[in-house]
């Protein structure tokens, strides 16, 4: 609630006491990201000073945090360890509560509807057998072998269109001299935005049928439809605010959700 978050989390009291230090109130996300750092911190700073290690060979690939390290050696004036931590911050947020919304939103509808969970098992198995998707002891697939599943990709989708985090409009503040948006003036320092929840539900764009659960409409649609629908969606928002940790939530989810489906069976039971 706006009112709440104004007067609890943004008070100016509490936000003065900060400041000067009276207040040392930490939020959990930034607290995660500072443990982990700490953990680091001397190999961090080894990267920070003389940069990544040329020629090794690093089997596990370098992590984001090493990376931030590697642009504070490249770009010392620009990132420093303030903007590592609120990079870090970041990645923790981009992979966490909106991703496990997300998550909870895909495997809420395949077990809400067996039909598609049927149809979704079939396609895994048949990527095992003809080798789409690697024979794996511990039944992982990869990022590289998920983006060949046509139907996964069709019912993450269709998840995100009927479920996406964001539930709010995400805001934008019209700039001082201020703009016309859709044939209509709007004044300078207004607060616009667009609902996710609204524009997935446009008839116009995914059918008349908008409120029900079909993964199919990803894969029946021609090539141009399916672009015009993807650019509708909104649950990263878009352009150039579109969400920083997109591309890190879109790898957890298509590996996660094929890797969980391959070691386990999964039951609707309704008490």
């Amino acid at each position: 609630m706006p009112v709440l978050d104004l007067l609890l989390e943004k008070n100016p009291i509490r936000l003065f006491a900060q400041r000067i230090g009276l207040s040392h109130t930490v939020f959990p996300v930034t607290l995660f990201a500072q443990t982990r750092s700490a953990e680091r911190f001397s190999s961090i700073q080894k990267i920070k000073a003389f940069g990544l290690p040329k020629g090794e060979a690093n089997p596990r690939g370098v992590d984001l945090l090493s990376k931030f390290a590697q642009a504070t050696h490249d770009h010392p004036e620009f990132m420093n360890d303030t903007r590592i931590l609120t990079s870090c911050t970041s990645m923790v947020f981009a992979g966490s509560e909106t991703t496990a919304i997300s998550l909870s939103s895909v495997f809420y509808f395949l077990l809400r509807h067996p039909r598609v969970y049927r149809k979704l098992m079939q396609e895994l198995d048949n990527a095992v057998a003809d080798g789409t998707i690697e024979a794996r002891e511990n039944r992982t697939v990869s990022w590289a072998e998920s983006q060949k599943l046509q139907y996964l990709d069709a019912v993450i989708q269709e998840s995100f269109r009927l479920h996406p985090a964001a539930g709010l409009i995400l805001e934008r503040i019209v700039p001082p001299q201020g703009m016309d948006i859709l044939g209509e003036f709007i004044p300078g320092g207004t607060i616009v935005g667009c609902n996710a929840w609204v524009l997935h539900r446009r008839p116009e764009i995914f059918g008349a049928d908008v409120d029900v659960f079909r993964p199919e409409r990803w894969v029946e649609a021609s090539n141009e439809k399916v672009k015009e629908m993807k650019a509708t969606m909104f649950q990263f928002g878009a352009g150039a605010r579109t969400c920083i940790g997109k591309n890190v939530s879109l790898l957890e989810v298509y590996k996660l959700v094929p890797s969980f489906l391959r070691r386990f069976e999964v039951s609707y039971e309704q008490s």
